[in-house]
C-alpha cells in the first residue's frame, strides 16, 4: 500500500481508535494499559511496517468507524474494516515480549518497571507520581496515577532495576530507552532521578537514552544528562495555545513560555538539532492556524514538534472529550511534515525517544510519504518563496492562474488578469525550478489589504494552499497591514475557516458565482462602511 495511504489510515486510527470483537482472540489476549503518564488505553498495532498505539477502551474508540475482524481457522489473520469497507492493508498486533514474565530478585515483575513501546523502545516513568495530579493545577488529560492505582506499576523505579530490565529487553531487540521523570514540586529532584536512571541504563546496555523534563532546565544540568548517556531530550509544552494550555494544564501554563523557548534553545545547543522534541496534543480546542505557525517557529529552532492526537482516558476529567476530526488531523500532519522536510528535520534522525518510536503519532509516516513524493518528482529541496511585481516569477504566477482559473475552472473565458495586477504583490511558491502555486496581495490604503488569486497546480494540492494563505498573512504583517480580507468561493469557505479566517458577508453574485467576504485572524472587526468597494474586489 502507498505510504501516504498508510499514513492517513494510521492518523485516523490514532485519533478515533478501533473496535475489537468481544468474542475475538485479539480482545482476549491483548492487555490494555490503564492510565499512565502518556497515551494509554490502547494496543500496539503494526500497519504494514509502522507501529501505531491505537485506543480501544475509550468511549470514542468503541464508536469508531474502524474495526478489526479475525479470520482463519485459528483467528490468525487480522483484517481492518472502515465501516463496511475492507481495507487492503497488512495489519498485525505486537506481541508482548518475553521479558515481561521475569521478576527482579525482590519479586517485582519486569513489566511493572518498564514497558515496550512501539517496535523497539523501552519506556518507564521513573517516579510514577505527579504532585499536581488530581488537583486543580494538574493536567486534565493525564492518567499517571491510574496505572499505579490499578497495580500495574510501582511508585519509584530504582536505577538498578531499570538497568536490569533494560539489559533483558535489549536481548529481545530493544534499541533505545525513554525515561519520564514524573513531576515533583522540586525541579532538581526530577533532574537527579533522571540523571541516576540514565547513567545506570547507559552503563548496563550502551543504549541511547531519551529523557523528559520540564523547564526551567539549566544548561549545566543538560550537559550532565548528556554525559550520563542521554542522547535526546523531550521538553513537552502540550499546547502552543496559551488559553487552551491554561484550561487543560494549569500548572504547565503557569510556567512562562519564555522558559520553554530558552530550554529548547539551550537543549539544541547541547544535544543538537533534531535531538530535542516537544509533545503537542491535537484536539484540545487549539487554534489550528496558530498551531501550524508555532510548529514552524519551533522547527526553525531545530526542535521536533511531535504531534500526538489527544485521546480520552477513562477516569480523567477529559474522559468524554471527543478527538479532533480525522480530516483535520490529516491536514495538520501533512502540513507540518512539509515544514519539517523543508527544515531538514525527521524522525529517523532522532537517536532515541518518542520521535524515534513513532507509535503515537502519524507525523513520521507523513514525512516518509512526502520524501517519497519529492524523490519521484526529482527534487529534494525545500519550498522557496518569491515575492514579486515583475519578471519571470510574475509570468510564472500568471501561468499558474491561467491553468487553474481559465482552463481548469472556466472561471474566466480568456484571462484572469485585471487592473489589480500592476499594483499588487505576487507570491510564488516553487521548489527548485518548478513553480507550484501563487497568491496575490493588494494594498487598499489605511492599512487594509486584499488577498486574491490563490491557485495551486493540481499535482501539488494538499497543504500548499494553506501555506500560501499563511505566507500571504505573513507578508501583509511585514508591511504593517491592519486588516486583511478576501472574497472566497463558497466551497472553499470551510478551508479558510480552518485557517482561522471568519465570515463577514455573503456576496450572491460575483463573477457569476456566490462568494463570501472573509477576514484573516487577528484583524480588527470590520465595520460595514469599511468593506472594500466593488471596484476593489478581484
Amino acid at each position: 500500500m502507498a505510504l501516504k495511504r498508510v499514513a492517513q489510515i494510521k492518523a485516523d486510527l490514532l485519533s478515533c481508535g478501533v473496535r475489537l470483537s468481544s468474542e475475538g482472540v485479539l480482545a482476549r489476549r491483548s492487555r490494555v494499559r490503564s492510565g499512565g503518564a502518556g497515551p494509554a488505553e490502547g494496543i500496539t498495532l503494526v500497519l504494514e511496517d509502522t507501529p501505531a498505539s491505537v485506543p480501544v477502551s475509550s468511549a470514542h474508540a468503541k464508536a469508531s468507524p474502524y474495526r478489526i475482524e479475525e479470520v482463519g481457522s485459528s483467528s490468525s489473520q487480522l483484517v481492518l474494516f472502515r465501516n463496511e469497507e475492507r481495507l487492503d492493508i497488512r495489519i498485525s498486533v505486537l506481541q508482548e515480549p518475553r521479558f515481561y514474565e521475569a521478576e527482579t530478585a525482590d519479586g517485582i515483575p519486569y513489566r511493572k518497571i518498564a514497558l515496550l513501546h512501539g517496535l523497539d523502545c523501552l519506556a518507564s516513568t521513573v517516579l510514577q507520581s505527579c504532585a499536581f495530579w488530581g488537583t486543580d493545577a494538574g493536567c486534565r488529560f493525564c492518567g499517571i496515577g491510574l496505572s499505579l492505582r490499578h497495580g500495574q506499576t510501582v511508585l519509584r523505579k530504582s536505577p538498578y532495576h531499570l538497568a536490569e530490565v533494560a539489559a533483558a529487553a535489549q536481548k529481545e531487540g530493544v534499541r533505545h530507552v525513554t525515561l519520564t521523570a514524573g513531576t515533583t514540586k522540586d525541579r532538581e529532584e526530577e533532574r537527579v532521578l533522571s540523571l541516576e536512571a540514565a547513567r545506570a541504563v547507559s552503563r548496563a546496555t550502551g543504549l541511547p537514552v531519551h529523557a523528559q523534563l520540564m523547564p526551567p532546565l539549566p544548561r549545566d544540568r543538560m550537559k550532565e544528562l548528556r554525559d550520563a548517556g542521554v542522547c535526546t531530550l523531550g521538553i513537552h509544552v502540550e499546547s502552543l495555545d496559551p488559553e487552551v494550555l491554561k484550561a487543560v494544564s494549569p500548572y504547565k501554563a503557569s510556567i512562562r513560555f519564555g522558559e520553554y523557548l530558552q530550554a529548547w534553545k539551550d537543549a539544541v545547543e547541547v544535544f543538537g538539532r533534531n535531538q530535542v522534541s516537544t509533545f503537542i496534543l491535537l484536539g484540545l480546542g487549539e487554534d489550528l492556524s496558530r498551531l501550524v505557525k508555532g510548529c514552524c517557529e519551533i522547527s526553525e529552532m531545530g526542535v521536533y514538534p511531535y504531534l500526538v492526537p489527544f485521546r480520552s482516558i477513562p477516569g480523567t476529567p477529559l474522559a468524554d472529550r471527543k478527538p479532533l476530526e480525522t480530516a483535520l488531523a490529516r491536514e495538520i500532519y501533512e502540513e507540518v511534515a512539509e515544514v519539517l522536510a523543508d527544515r531538514g528535520l525527521g524522525w529517523s534522525k532522532a537517536q532515541a525517544g518518542c520521535v524515534r518510536c513513532r507509535a503515537c503519532s502519524a507525523l513520521p509516516d507523513f514525512e516518509e510519504a512526502i520524501a517519497l513524493d519529492r524523490a519521484r518528482a526529482g527534487h529534494g529541496g525545500g519550498l522557496v518563496w518569491e515575492v514579486t511585481q515583475s519578471g519571470p516569477c510574475l509570468e510564472a504566477c500568471f501561468a499558474i492562474r491561467h491553468e487553474v482559473f481559465v482552463r481548469e475552472q472556466g472561471f474566466f473565458a480568456e484571462t484572469d488578469r485585471d487592473d489589480l495586477d500592476p499594483v499588487s504583490l505576487h507570491i510564488l511558491a516553487r521548489r527548485g525550478s518548478e513553480s507550484l502555486g501563487t497568491v496575490r496581495i493588494t494594498p487598499l490604503g489605511d492599512g487594509r489589504w486584499l488577498g486574491s488569486r490563490l491557485a495551486v497546480l493540481a499535482a501539488h494540492r494538499g497543504m500548499l494552499g494553506r501555506r500560501l494563505v499563511h505566507k500571504a498573512q505573513e507578508e501583509v504583517c511585514k508591511r504593517d497591514g491592519k486588516r486583511f480580507f478576501a472574497y472566497i468561493q463558497l466551497p472553499r469557505v470551510k478551508f479558510f475557516q480552518r485557517c482561522g479566517w471568519r465570515c463577514i458577508e455573503e456576496i450572491p453574485d460575483y463573477h457569476g458565482r456566490p462568494h463570501m467576504l472573509m477576514e484573516a485572524p487577528g484583524a480588527a472587526a470590520l465595520k460595514r462602511s469599511e468593506l472594500p468597494r466593488m471596484e476593489e474586489r478581484p
